[in-house]
């Protein structure tokens, strides 16, 4: 009897979609505490999406703060679970690991380049990063990358793939098909490793709340905690505001900066923030979420420039259809409500950088705003002028108008305050707007 298909799309409307899966089934097994969901055919749903069963595997155990063993083939979550829970859960990791963000169509690979998770989209040529704060199972698939046919999206080039590599390892081994000694000790010991690799906790406290409860007394210990988990930990908190409509009040704001500082992630805390608060409406949502932000960049040119990476991940990736062209709008709307200072903008536009984006779509972007960042350097540039010609209109006064201070000061005689040259003449050191034009950085 052939498997129930399903749309690989949830909800889709259209009788024509024709990405489907085998239906999740599952079967309950044991009693008591040996009892365990067993994902009978976890194996072909896995296949249909192009991706490994470890992945949706373990992202049930996450989500369901329980064990998840891995053996011969045989996936098991412990406890007993509901196969419309898991299916609703399936559904969620498609969405977050499989469906391309722009074109939603599940034909997407994913691979691991310089610790991070790129997804590229076969049908519509889309490419983003993964986010590592997206959730908990981004940590297991950076230690276990897909391997080359999970990787296929098509039969042809699956067949092209093994070709290639059955070759490759008939020219480099004297016996093709065969493994190195150490090859199998290193299998085993990565099978060993899934098999046990939540064994030192029980099933309640692999629970978000109980994980989250464990680094924070480690915090309070002075224990070192993983950077990672600290942004997920910061992560999980801001979505838990965000969702009760929170962020807004002074209070919670003050609470999130004080979370940052325990988390050590002060400075960096802005990326995560970027990544939960902005969407395409980008240029509003600086606004409403100015305090929030003047929180932790006030003062604070390190956080600007990890607030001007999250800007180049969001315009350049994330929203590049919707925002790039209004890159300058918005990096003015950053300088305009304070969030962002002349100082990290014209740091950050000075040199080439590929930390956050490719370093082409970074030279496109500095490209963007490159107007923006010309009327900031104009602007920095008349001001040293201006401070130079008072400097030297006070220097001929400086040692007399001192001594007056010091002598009436001690008298207890209240003098005028002596005036600026530049005032007192009547002319202005500013430069005349007749000698040349400025940028108008209002109508940009």
């Amino acid at each position: 009897m052939a498997e129930a298909m399903i749309p690989v799309l949830k909800d889709t409307k259209d009788p024509h979609y024709r990405y489907k899966m085998p239906k999740l089934t599952a079967k309950i097994e044991g009693s008591g505490n040996g009892i365990k969901t067993v994902l009978t055919n976890i194996n072909a749903v896995a296949k249909s999406l192009y991706r490994p069963a470890s992945y949706p595997t373990k992202y049930f155990g996450c989500e369901l703060g329980a064990q998840v063993k891995m053996t011969n083939d045989i996936f098991v979550v412990n406890g007993s679970h509901d196969p419309d829970k898991l299916l609703s859960l399936l559904y969620d990791f498609i969405k977050k690991f499989v469906l391309c963000a722009k074109c939603k169509n599940p034909e997407t690979s994913l691979t691991i380049v310089k610790g991070a998770i790129n997804q590229k989209c076969i049908a519509c040529g889309h490419a983003a990063l993964i986010p590592k704060t997206l959730h908990k199972l981004t940590t297991y698939i950076l230690s276990h990358p897909p391997n080359e046919t999970t990787l296929s999206v098509s039969n042809s080039q699956a067949k092209k793939s093994k070709s290639e590599k059955k070759a490759k390892s008939k020219s480099e081994s004297p016996k093709s098909g065969s493994k190195s000694p150490s090859a199998d000790a290193t299998e085993a010991k990565a099978e060993q490793a899934d098999e046990h690799e939540f064994s030192d906790f029980e099933e309640d406290e692999l629970s978000p709340e109980a994980v989250a409860q464990r680094l924070r007394e480690g915090l309070e210990n002075g224990l070192v905690i993983d950077a990672k988990a600290s942004a997920n930990l910061f992560y999980e908190i801001v979505k838990e505001k965000r969702e009760k409509n929170a962020l807004l009040d002074v209070a919670v704001q003050k609470e999130l900066l004080n979370e940052a500082k325990k988390l050590d992630i002060k400075d960096k805390a802005v990326l995560v923030l970027s990544e939960l608060l902005f969407s395409q409406d980008m240029f509003n949502e600086i606004e409403k979420y100015r305090l929030l932000f003047l929180r932790f960049c006030a003062d604070n040119v390190k956080a600007q420039k990890y607030l001007l990476g999250g800007f180049e991940i969001l315009i350049g990736d994330v929203y590049k259809e919707e925002l790039f062209a209004s890159a300058m709008k918005i990096l003015k709307q950053f300088y305009d409500q304070d969030v962002i200072g002349e100082e990290a903008i014209l740091e950050w536009a000075a040199k080439d950088s590929k930390k956050y984006v490719c370093k082409e779509m970074n030279r496109k972007i500095r490209e963007k705003v490159a107007r923006f960042v010309e009327w900031l350097k104009e602007a920095d540039e008349e001001e040293d002028t201006d401070d130079e010609r008072k400097s030297d209109a006070k220097t001929d006064q400086e040692e007399e108008d001192d001594l007056l201070e010091f002598s009436h000061r001690v008298s207890g005689i209240q003098i005028e305050e002596v005036k600026p040259v530049s005032q007192t003449n009547g002319n202005s050191v500013h430069k005349d707007e007749s000698e040349g034009e400025d940028i108008d950085i209002d109508d940009i």
